[in-house]
């Protein structure tokens, strides 16, 4: 498995200003790269952090992709933002409230923000999928365009050809991800043209609307703040290392300690395990799911880690505390 984490932002009309350059450039611009049939090299993670604005065209956190072994699952769990995968070979099963959805190469499946889903590798013919996190005031317009909506989350190839342009193009998207990652318009580039693979020209609605201007920078120490902080509210889900995370805002761990000290009170590592109990909490008053996809949808290692930590904090396992607290009902 590799991954390739990435945060930045761009403004509305910039990506709606390259959007079309790049529709006049290669409007009908197939990429022919060879199709890669063995396992992918494990790369080493990479994070790259711009300063936060109140509002975000478009966002792309992250990458990777994964030659998945027979029957190998994942989920149930809950993102916090949109998450694709575009199936490179193989078959597999996507499994999301009352349906189950078979997929095959060349089709992609997308996950809501917010909404428990699991996936599982066929045991014959396991699947081997590339996958990408975003989010933004876009993005819903954006998939859109390409037919994705609340209630239809999976998209066919509807020949050979229009999915070997997809895959074509989802290889062109990693590699530029991953070899240069320091371009942005090259990866924004290729994202938009990875998805107008998908486009559904019968949906003649604005892609990009304006956004509005960035919030004043303030002190570079609140920066780098703003910077950590946003991006644990996006990952705290996933494993995070603070020294890792340091580095890439830009500074020691020892600063970005002191950093959240005096802004928060708190230690990075502490804040960030209030951050997954808070959304815990959230999960078990609001909602009747079960504690081992809390506990993994949170950012625990498993269930029995979870457990202790919560009742650590709070005096109460999570089931009292549900009992407590919960109040689902309406679920």
């Amino acid at each position: 498995m590799k991954y390739l984490l990435l945060f930045y932002d761009f403004s509305g009309y910039f990506l709606y200003f390259l959007f079309l350059i790049f529709e006049l450039l290669f409007p009908q611009e197939i990429f022919i790269m060879k199709d890669p049939t063995e396992k992918n090299n494990t790369r080493e993670t990479v994070r790259l952090l711009t300063e936060s604005q109140t509002r975000i065209a478009l966002r792309l956190y992250y990458s990777g992709s994964e030659s998945c072994a027979p029957g190998h699952f994942f989920g149930p769990a809950i993102r916090p933002h949109y998450l694709i995968h575009f199936i490179r070979s193989g078959r597999g099963r996507y499994l999301r409230r009352d349906s189950v959805y078979d997929l095959e190469k060349g089709d992609a499946f997308l996950i809501l923000p917010g909404e428990a889903t699991k996936y599982i590798a066929d045991e014959k013919d396991p699947w081997e999928y590339t996958w990408i996190a975003f989010d933004g005031p876009d993005a819903k317009t954006l998939l859109k365009h390409c037919g994705f909506t609340d209630t239809q989350v999976v998209y066919r190839s509807p020949d050979e050809g229009s999915a070997a342009r997809l895959l074509s193009q989802t290889y062109v998207f990693e590699n530029s991800f991953h070899e240069n990652c320091q371009n942005l318009l090259e990866i924004m580039g290729n994202f938009y043209l990875l998805f107008s693979c998908m486009y559904q020209e019968q949906l003649p609605i604005q892609l990009l609307p304006p956004s509005r201007k960035s919030a004043p920078a303030g002190t570079l120490q609140e920066l780098y703040y703003r910077q950590a902080v946003d991006y644990l509210e996006h990952n705290f889900s996933y494993p995070v290392k603070i020294e890792q995370l340091a580095r890439q805002v830009g500074v020691s761990r020892t600063y970005l300690y002191k950093i959240f000290i005096s802004h928060s009170g708190k230690s990075v590592q502490q804040y960030l395990s209030d951050l997954r109990l808070t959304a815990a909490m959230d999960m078990l008053k609001k909602s009747g799911r079960d504690i081992t996809e809390i506990a993994y949808s949170c950012g625990f290692t498993d269930s029995p880690a979870f457990c202790r930590q919560f009742k650590k904090t709070t005096g109460l396992t999570p089931l009292q505390y549900r009992r407590v607290a919960g109040d689902y009902g309406d679920e």
